[in-house]
């Protein structure tokens, strides 16, 4: 209060600045910070109150669109809203199939037990009563790689003598990671040489049809820019139709490439 004289009186508050939230696409997902029933009040928005209600870090903004039943925009403009207040975070789907690699300084602190990261990494992951030992965790951690899925991964460790999944919550531990900087995603794309060849001498338009498989609605995601985690939301396919149908497009052999960044 900033008093102005014996009868008046100024009052003011200070709000902190908050950047603008970033995008929020139909294929993230977005993770509470905080409990969001303890902050939610009556008289918020009810299209966000219905949002928050399905928001359980592992369903996808599009699903929760669908099970809130709001449109996929006022669902996107729900969740920006919450990242604005920093009270969620967004982070990839989460397959057996999809790739993850170390990324520094995060695994080196890892490794170090930096603010006592490995026991918060093992009360987070451990399934059952006993707690994953520290080395196993490390182990575990240092074991991803680019080029090689968490499938095959996790088989890895299921042939050396470790049963993963008896022991680790596979899901929470990626995704412990990846909050933490312990790892980062290696998205897939798939380019095709005769599309992108459309689009530079305009037979084609970016997003529509053209360059010998006009017909075909995946043909606007070989351009090398749109992640499979794009594909399999907005098409609804699992990752191995996706390909089955790609190699099905009226294209030269040899033409799609497919590949990790």
């Amino acid at each position: 209060m900033i008093p102005v004289d014996d009868a008046n009186t100024i009052n003011m508050k200070l709000f902190p600045h908050h950047p603008p939230p970033p995008l929020v696409r139909g294929w993230h997902v977005p993770v509470p910070k905080t409990k969001l029933a303890s902050i939610v009040d009556p008289t918020w928005d009810l299209t966000l109150q219905k949002v928050i209600a399905h928001i359980d870090g592992v369903s996808d903004v599009r699903r929760i669109a669908w099970q809130a039943d709001v449109s996929l925009d006022l669902a996107t403009l729900a969740l920006r809203h919450l990242l604005y207040y920093d009270v969620v975070l967004l982070l990839d789907l989460f397959f057996f199939g999809s790739c993850y690699a170390p990324r520094a300084p995060g695994i080196h602190d890892f490794v170090a037990d930096v603010d006592g990261m490995l026991d918060e990494c093992a009360a987070y992951v451990s399934v059952g009563a006993q707690r994953v030992g520290r080395f196993q965790l490390v182990r575990l951690m240092m074991s991803f790689c680019v080029g090689r899925s968490v499938m095959e991964w996790l088989r890895g460790h299921q042939e050396a003598g470790f049963d993963v999944l008896r022991h680790v919550d596979v899901r929470r531990f990626v995704q412990f990671a990846v909050i933490k900087g312990c790892l980062y995603r290696v998205h897939k794309y798939v380019v095709s040489k005769q599309y992108l060849a459309a689009l530079a001498t305009g037979q084609a338009t970016p997003g529509g049809g053209g360059g010998g498989g006009a017909s075909d609605p995946l043909q606007k995601y070989t351009d090398g820019c749109h992640s499979f985690d794009q594909i399999i939301t907005e098409r609804d396919l699992a990752d191995g139709e996706i390909m089955d149908k790609l190699k099905r497009l009226p294209l030269p052999q040899g033409d799609l490439t497919v590949f990790y960044r």
